[in-house]
């Protein structure tokens, strides 16, 4: 996963309404700015913090690879001074309840910032009115996450699940490119959804929902213990690789709120995940379920260790 910072300056609104990020191949003189030819870097999966007005006021995922497309019709008098061809990234934002200010906490950003391209400026934290996109490192990125976190987790969740899903969505791809027998193909793709020969597989080793008791299989999901994602082929139909679980049990087991021990104990991410375990009536955290197979056992190190309160990186 790559860190963009983009500057909208006056097309923030259209950008973030629209779902993306556009700029021209260069600038009104016809030389090139490396600042838009860092679009066309952007790769899937890619988060861009977006910068307007002195805050951070969203976070977006990248859903696709850039292409060429002239200039948005919606940026109107505002874009007059830009060339009309351009390129165009589409991204998936998510508002901030809190718009951070970079200069409350500059001490810290500013030796993280990049030596060239920066979008903000070192001494002052003001906005670089020449950088449109620049590239930062992870260990700022992570920062900035850090940073929004206290007011805005919920926000860095709902990212969290589209990055995912855009990965998914890449690997499916590749899994197509690939070849192979098409029907073995369409079932590893339908496993992905808890649908096929991998729901099958589940049901013929796990029966009910473990928190809910629930057995009546419409109202149950098949959800991969080790993310479909990061399995092999094999594992992804692997039946012992899989839980019955009644369907916001499977979010909260999918995204690492809640796991479980080899003996079957409930396991549970931190305080919010537990009060959302007591708003549901569902078991918390110590509560014993039917101890797993030696095969679920494999499966489940790599949920605690990997998904289990920090949702793997795909």
């Amino acid at each position: 996963m790559n860190y963009w910072w983009v500057n909208h300056k006056q097309t923030y609104k259209h950008e973030i309404q629209g779902g993306y990020i556009w700029s021209p191949k260069a600038k009104a003189n016809g030389r090139a700015n490396e600042s838009y030819l860092t679009l066309t870097r952007v790769q899937p999966g890619d988060v861009v913090v977006s910068y307007a007005g002195g805050r951070i006021k969203a976070l977006g995922v990248a859903t696709a690879s850039h292409r060429e497309e002239g200039k948005p019709e919606d940026f109107g008098a505002v874009g007059d001074v830009w060339d009309a061809a351009g390129w165009l990234v589409p991204v998936e934002w998510e508002l901030l309840q809190k718009p951070l200010r970079p200069k409350e906490h500059l001490a810290a950003i500013a030796p993280l910032l990049p030596g060239k391209h920066s979008p903000i400026r070192k001494e002052t934290g003001d906005g670089n009115q020449g950088c449109y996109l620049a590239a930062i490192s992870p260990e700022l990125g992570q920062l900035l996450k850090r940073l929004i976190v206290p007011a805005d987790s919920a926000a860095l969740e709902v990212l969290a699940r589209q990055a995912d899903q855009v990965a998914e969505d890449a690997v499916e791809a590749a899994i197509a490119a690939a070849g192979g027998s098409p029907t073995e193909v369409e079932q590893i793709v339908r496993a992905r959804r808890g649908q096929g020969r991998f729901r099958l597989n589940v049901l013929a080793v796990e029966k009910r929902c473990r928190l809910t008791g629930v057995e009546l299989e419409p109202f149950l999901v098949a959800s991969h213990i080790k993310p479909w994602a990061v399995s092999t082929n094999e594992e992804r139909l692997d039946g012992h690789n899989g839980l019955m679980l009644a369907p916001h049990v499977d979010l909260l087991f999918d995204r690492g709120w809640i796991s479980f021990a080899d003996d079957g104990v409930v396991m549970v991410a931190n305080h919010e995940a537990a009060a959302t375990l007591v708003a549901w009536g569902l078991p918390g955290a110590g509560v014993a379920t039917a101890p797993f197979s030696a095969k679920q056992c494999g499966y489940l190190a790599f949920h605690r260790e990997q998904v289990f309160r920090k949702r793997i990186t795909l």
